[in-house]
């Protein structure tokens, strides 16, 4: 039997009414990292941990995020490289090893907004394969106001890195397909093609986005690409940053009709809502692979809360198979 999940798109009101056995939060650089855990009320959380990047532990904003999450009460601060995996699982797995079985599923909020994508994969990829009890995860986002005149998207490609969980299928099929999660980047994705080179390509643009202008400019910088390697603009979905639900299920659609015949790699660009919605068809779809490329920024920047946010709820009952 395969593992259920279901995703839904909640409300502001859901988000903030609903009760909390476990609250996990990102502290870092970024002023919005705190914006969430101002809008909860404590009295609707059981317990709570505070990922902190170790990395950035002497920045001077890092240091004033920790003090305003203690002042919200979120002060059971664990510090990691944003790489880390084995001790986010280690974390994970020491909090929830004395959970009983009950009637409702365990609830969690996991706020993304400046978090890791390593980290929130390894919890994803745990409680989607390895806890034994049914759980609801409601992940929130806080949308950005981005400083897009400061030297916002000047930035190196690093690595190349394959998210846990989402490392797809040891199987070799004779075609390779690979889906493009868009963003701001205008080099990434074609690097990302030349050493791919798939037989099939798709691309997935954020539309709408968080700001009013945002299609058209990632269309502009993916220009290129769009032109050469998704057709045209034939083999370009677009989905909104607010639905994770639809753009999820818009990734089913192209995953589903080609599974059995190509492995698939989802290069993951894009606002962070849609790099969960494919992390989750990584995790999902054994032969899905989901990789990325570290930015390298040579400062920090401002990233401010909006006021927006995007909430999801994630409900899996597990029965330990994968599609």
């Amino acid at each position: 039997m395969k593992n259920s999940i279901r995703i839904n798109d909640l409300s502001r009101s859901e988000f903030i009414n609903n009760e909390y056995d476990l609250v996990i939060l990102a502290s870092g650089y970024e002023p919005r990292c705190t914006h969430i855990a101002s809008l909860l009320s404590c009295t609707r959380v059981i317990d709570s941990m505070v990922f902190s990047y170790e990395e950035s532990s002497l920045d001077p904003a890092q240091i004033e995020n920790e003090k305003q999450l203690e002042s919200y009460g979120f002060d059971r601060k664990l510090s990691f490289n944003h790489n880390e995996v084995k001790k986010v699982y280690q974390a994970i797995i020491e909090k929830l090893k004395f959970i009983t079985v009950g009637s409702e599923p365990f609830k969690i909020l996991i706020d993304y907004s400046s978090m890791s994508r390593n980290w929130y994969a390894a919890i994803l990829n745990y409680l989607y394969n390895f806890f034994e009890h049914a759980v609801e995860i409601t992940f929130v986002y806080s949308c950005a106001e981005y400083p897009l005149n400061s030297g916002f998207l000047d930035f190196e490609l690093g690595d190349i890195k394959i998210l846990p969980g989402c490392q797809g299928s040891s199987i070799t099929k004779s075609k390779t397909a690979g889906i493009f999660m868009l963003g701001f980047d205008k080099v990434g994705p074609l690097s990302f093609h030349n050493l791919l080179e798939p037989n099939l390509t798709y691309g997935m643009l954020s539309a709408p986005g968080s700001l009013p202008n945002y299609e058209q400019q990632a269309r502009d910088i993916n220009g290129q690409f769009i032109q050469h390697q998704l057709n045209n603009g034939k083999n370009l979905l677009c989905s909104p940053i607010f639905s994770v639900s639809q753009t999820f299920e818009n990734l089913c659609q192209l995953i589903r009709p080609i599974k059995e015949h190509y492995n698939i790699s989802i290069v993951q660009f894009g606002p962070k809502p849609h790099l969960l919605a494919s992390t989750l068809a990584g995790i999902y779809f054994k032969n899905v692979s989901c990789i990325y490329s570290e930015y390298k920024r040579s400062k920090f920047h401002d990233v401010r809360a909006s006021g927006e946010l995007v909430i999801t709820s994630i409900i899996i009952n597990h029965n330990k198979s994968k599609t």
